[in-house]
């Protein structure tokens, strides 16, 4: 009969150590993104799921991994100092992952490049989208896949799940991986119906159309506080499209892109004693791809895209 004796043989038996069993990378993935987003509704949104099963999934790595992850006292998620060990090896377990990824995508033939691109809904449908079929003809071997991830201008965030190749966005890719260049100016104005506006004598009498909370700290969000003062906040939405509908139907004002809000027939633009909000746009591209070929011709195309209307030549 054999017995588990330490090293020393003094006769205690060593207790069995059982490793934690494989885990779901799912389950990996929603926890680290959790982590970075550090609330379960942020987490939720940018993995398009319920807050629910966010929650689940990071029990459900907990379970597997036996040890505690997070401390949920006073109905808060914070990470225990052996959570954020997990997180600091996972987040570089991604990196390697995403790395590997590009590092095949760059080694492919010419034949066929699949190249991602994500960009707010609408820089996309006025400038991307309508001149795609110039692409597609002077580089047939380049497969494009827009990623829409947040329809408001502001984020370069990425749909759940994916990374892209090149990003669009006003904020300029903070990411050490990410190489960026400055490829115009987007300029903001007020808009509101002709007849809210005619129906006013003054703009002390305006309700506005507000950002939600995710933009609250935006530059658009911070230029119509100081716009707007003590004026009511009529509605709160992300999305520019929803903001111009509500204009449009006489609800407010509403700080819209130029580009956008001068061709509605159904808006004027309201004058304001501030300077006007421009930002900058940024082509965003991950360095290990910005000197394979067809993404450097994408990156051209893309630039000449806005050229024509969000002129800017300087770079980063």
């Amino acid at each position: 009969m054999s017995s588990s004796l330490p090293p020393s043989g003094d006769g205690t038996r060593v207790p069995d150590v059982h490793l934690p069993s494989p885990f779901d990378w799912e389950n990996l993935r929603h926890y680290l993104t959790f982590a970075r987003s550090q609330t379960l509704n942020g987490a939720a949104r940018e993995l398009g799921v319920e807050h629910a099963t966010v929650a689940r999934r990071i029990a459900a790595l907990e379970t597997t991994l036996r040890c505690k992850l997070v401390d949920r006292r006073q109905r808060q998620y914070r990470l225990t100092p052996v959570g954020q060990r997990v997180v600091d090896i996972g987040q570089r377990m991604q990196q390697d992952a995403r790395a590997i990824g590009k590092v095949a995508l760059a080694a492919q033939h010419e034949t066929l490049t699949l190249l991602s691109i994500s960009a707010p809904p609408l820089l996309a449908a006025h400038f991307i989208a309508p001149n795609l079929g110039h692409l597609r003809r002077q580089h047939p071997a380049i497969d494009v896949s827009l990623l829409l991830p947040d329809d408001s201008l502001t984020h370069a965030s990425t749909a759940p799940g994916r990374e892209p190749d090149l990003v669009i966005s006003l904020q300029r890719p903070e990411h050490d991986e990410w190489v960026a260049k400055r490829i115009g100016q987007v300029s903001f104005g007020l808009y509101g119906a002709p007849a809210y506006l005619a129906a006013r004598d003054t703009p002390d009498e305006y309700h506005y159309i507000a950002f939600d909370e995710a933009l609250q700290h935006s530059p658009q969000q911070q230029w119509l506080a100081r716009a707007s003062g003590e004026c009511p906040i009529a509605l709160r939405a992300r999305s520019p499209e929803v903001q111009a509908a509500a204009a449009r139907a006489g609800l407010g004002v509403a700080l819209l892109p130029n580009f956008y809000a001068s061709r509605e027939t159904q808006l004027r633009r309201v004058p304001s004693a501030l300077a006007e909000l421009s930002l900058n746009l940024w082509l965003g591209v991950h360095g290990e791809l910005r000197y394979n070929a067809p993404v450097r011709a994408t990156m051209a195309f893309l630039s000449e895209c806005f050229a024509s209307e969000l002129a800017d030549s300087s770079e980063a």
